[in-house]
């Protein structure tokens, strides 16, 4: 088998695995419990905060709570900062955590601020922070790394724009797709009020999230119970889940640099491959919707998007399947929504060309061969469907 849909999910880490399973069985008492076993469970918990807190650099006077994953902790900070009239604005590229938040605030009559005029390659142009200050924006949500592109929108420098240009617009940034895949500076801090992450996009387990912020923020929980986590969230910590996602982020940050660098190498023999098979095969017409630029400067070399039309990308993807080889189309979230890629066409492809593509996104366990044998089941399940859907089109 051969898996290329990191950014849907990704394997766990044998690692984590021990160390969920370990806690699954020794750590079952109730961390908010008073008793020594509670006791030691709210311990390993404050310490995993510790090495999370060292392993990303996160600064003293943050705060972090565990949530189910990104979707609850994106909903969790914008609708804390912005519900029920403050301003949110995005580029509508978004992960739909994001976006249908902004869409919910819009039909209770807050109408977000969608800024498509300021894109530049699936990034935002610095030039919407005029916008930002015009319209008041009290939040701009961003991806860090956009979950169906791979195009990286820099903190830092985003930070330092609004800072100069629109003061009263607080930075939120979806991290999900971001963590070892691309690097990662302490300075970004400075300029975030929100970050959120999720354990399995990055060899951890599924139902565990994270959301960062300043201490000095007030969160408006969206759920309410037992006032766990400073009353943030309430519900009973799962410890086994929250000692598992720390484990899995410390080992990002420590395979960063040699993941980094063979996710450039894998990325580039997949574009020269496919350029190859556009070479040789006179009806084969590539688009890259993610940037191919040599230096990734500004692109996680992790998740490479391309169009090939007239072949629709589910077919082809299912061909690819019985080869035991899996890809992916765009955001897990929306796989079974029959419109195309709405980041997609939101770049500007049609969409015929948004339903013609594939997302390749690589993960620690994949390399450079691969790669060649995607590319050789690829152009021959092109060559079977290409026929096919050309007497299609000119019907």
């Amino acid at each position: 088998m051969i898996y290329l849909d990191n950014a849907a999910t990704s394997p766990m880490d044998p690692e984590v695995v021990h160390v969920v399973q370990e806690s699954m069985e020794s750590d079952f008492a109730n961390s908010g419990t008073p008793y020594k076993i509670g006791l030691d469970a709210k311990s390993k918990i404050e310490n995993a905060k510790e090495e999370i807190a060292q392993a990303l650099k996160i600064p003293p006077d943050f705060d972090m709570v565990f949530t189910s994953g990104g979707s609850e902790s994106n909903n969790l900070f914008i609708k804390s900062v912005c519900y029920p009239d403050k301003k949110a604005a995005c580029l509508g590229l978004e992960h739909p955590s994001v976006v249908e938040v902004l869409n919910y605030f819009g039909r209770c009559g807050n109408e977000p601020l969608i800024l498509t005029q300021y894109l530049r390659e699936g990034r935002m142009d610095l030039s919407a922070c005029e916008e930002l200050k015009r319209q008041r924006a009290r939040l701009l949500c961003l991806s860090h790394v956009n979950n169906e592109l791979g195009s990286v929108n820099d903190p830092v420098g985003i930070g330092r724009a609004l800072k100069a240009e629109s003061p009263q617009t607080r930075l939120f940034m979806d991290g999900v797709q971001a963590l070892g895949k691309v690097p990662m500076q302490a300075e970004m801090w400075e300029f975030l009020s929100g970050y959120s992450l999720s354990a399995h996009k990055v060899g951890g387990p599924k139902g565990i999230g994270l959301l960062i912020y300043p201490s000095r923020m007030q969160l408006d929980p969206q759920i309410h119970g037992g006032g766990q986590q400073g009353g943030a969230r309430s519900g009973t910590l799962a410890t086994p889940l929250i000692l598992g996602l720390a484990r899995a982020l410390q080992l990002a940050r420590e395979r960063s640099d040699e993941f980094i660098d063979r996710c450039k190498r894998m990325n580039t023999r997949l574009v020269n491959g496919l350029r190859e098979i556009e070479q040789a095969e006179a009806d084969f017409k590539i688009r890259f919707n993610s940037s191919i630029e040599d230096s990734f400067a500004g692109q996680s070399p992790a998740i490479l998007n391309f169009s090939f039309p007239p072949v629709e990308g589910e077919v082809l993807l299912h061909h690819l399947e019985e080869k035991e080889i899996y890809v992916g189309m765009g955001s897990a979230c929306s796989a079974h929504s029959k419109e195309p890629s709405k980041i997609l066409t939101g770049i500007g492809l049609t969409k015929e060309e948004a339903r013609c593509s594939l997302r390749i996104s690589f993960g620690s366990q994949n390399c450079e061969e691969d790669v060649d044998v995607f590319l050789r089941e690829f152009v021959c399940a092109w060559r079977a469907l290409y026929p096919a859907f050309c007497q299609s089109s000119a019907s």
